[in-house]
């Protein structure tokens, strides 16, 4: 935002914030320009936030929560569609707001740098592929336990939490109350709905006919829950526990009191998860997972870099999850939803030769099984100025 400190006014932006599931904010260096103009001639204080638009790295991107239940997470990206890129480029924006500075000011002499070198790789295979919950005593050191819950109990603070349940006996209704942040709900290995805080935090899933009976045998409900980002602003800060928070009903019975098996899924850095594939991979093949009803699944390829350029990694073609590149967590991706698509990479993230890229999946494998690098981002469409 453009802010006078002078006059108290807050100023139009130079962009904003953008949620998943919305379209990409924007603000016109035309009006950018005119704003910063006016605030000049009346000797204002000036502040430009984003100057440069930031990047939400690993688990670090914000949420906003308001009137009550209402929550909105943020993106990895924190383009903002500021006058620098994310990559430090420098874009129409940023020459629109130099053109009008230059009215008051002298200008340095020394020219404005050029836009960095981009990598753009070759299409990179995925070829190990290992589930979670085939692979959980690798992945995570459950605990049996009643509900509720929650991560902070654990003393976890990001990524995933999963909750399992054994029950005997026809299922025709799953109920949560108060899920933060998005729970995917497994009857074995077919996922049977999802419950998403940011429609609404309580919901009811209606298991498909099919398996309705087929619970008379003892099955295994499954609950994975992603926290997608901590309050960081709105009227929930400092009360934002992740997880289920309440309660889980099986056809209106509260199911707290039975005995679960929780299990905290941090999935920080690509490093341990790697090895941990590494080791499950003895028992379960690259390809088992893609054999059946798709469950949450990691995937990873090796590739060589011949040089350490900033880049853009597209995930098109996948559903949700997490990437990784070597030791760095570089963010969430769900580009089917948006409005970020792409997540930036610094080059200095990479390794001259071997490197390693993985993706949590939790929705869906691309058929490819593949990802690329490629030199410029993708953020989605452009929405009308609305400040």
């Amino acid at each position: 935002a453009v802010v006078s400190t002078q006059s108290g006014h807050y100023g139009r932006g130079v962009g904003w914030f953008d949620s998943w599931g919305d379209v990409h904010a924007n603000k016109t260096a035309a009006d950018v320009a005119k704003s910063l103009d006016q605030m000049v001639k009346l000797n204002a204080s000036v502040n430009f936030y984003m100057f440069e638009g930031g990047t939400n790295f690993g688990y670090t991107n914000g949420a906003l929560s308001y009137d009550g239940y209402e929550y909105s997470a943020r993106p990895t990206s924190y383009d903002y569609d500021s006058p620098l890129t994310e990559a430090g480029d420098t874009t129409p924006k940023y020459w629109a707001i130099r053109k009008v500075m230059k009215n008051y000011i002298d200008l340095p002499l020394d020219p404005v740098p050029p836009h960095s070198p981009k990598w753009r790789s070759p299409t990179i295979q995925l070829t190990q592929a290992v589930s979670l919950f085939d692979n959980l005593d690798i992945f995570s050191q459950c605990q049996t336990t009643q509900l509720p819950v929650t991560m902070e109990q654990f003393n976890q603070s990001d990524g995933f939490i999963l909750y399992k349940l054994q029950w005997s006996g026809v299922i025709t209704t799953i109920s949560l109350y108060d899920v933060h942040d998005r729970a995917a709900v497994y009857i074995g290995s077919q996922k049977v709905g999802v419950i998403n805080r940011m429609e609404t935090p309580n919901g009811t899933i209606i298991v498909p006919e099919e398996l309705q009976n087929s619970c008379k045998e003892e099955v295994t409900i499954s609950i994975l829950v992603e926290n997608m980002g901590r309050v960081n602003h709105g009227t929930k800060m400092g009360w934002d526990y992740k997880g289920i928070t309440k309660t889980v009903l099986i056809d209106g019975v509260n199911v707290n009191s039975e005995t679960w098996t929780v299990c905290p899924l941090p999935l920080t850095s690509v490093a341990l998860t790697y090895r941990n594939i590494l080791l499950s991979a003895q028992r379960s093949p690259a390809s088992s997972s893609l054999a059946r009803t798709f469950t949450p699944t990691f995937f990873c390829g090796k590739f060589t870099a011949t040089n350490t350029d900033d880049t853009f990694l597209d995930p098109r073609g996948w559903g949700k999850g997490v990437a990784y590149l070597n030791q760095e967590n570089l963010g969430r991706y769900w580009p089917g939803t948006g409005p970020q698509v792409t997540l930036y990479t610094p080059g200095v993230f990479f390794n001259k030769g071997i490197n390693l890229v993985c993706l949590f999946e939790v929705d869906y494998a691309y058929n490819n099984q593949s990802v690329r690098f490629i030199g410029k981002p993708i953020i989605g469409i452009k929405k009308p100025d609305y400040l």
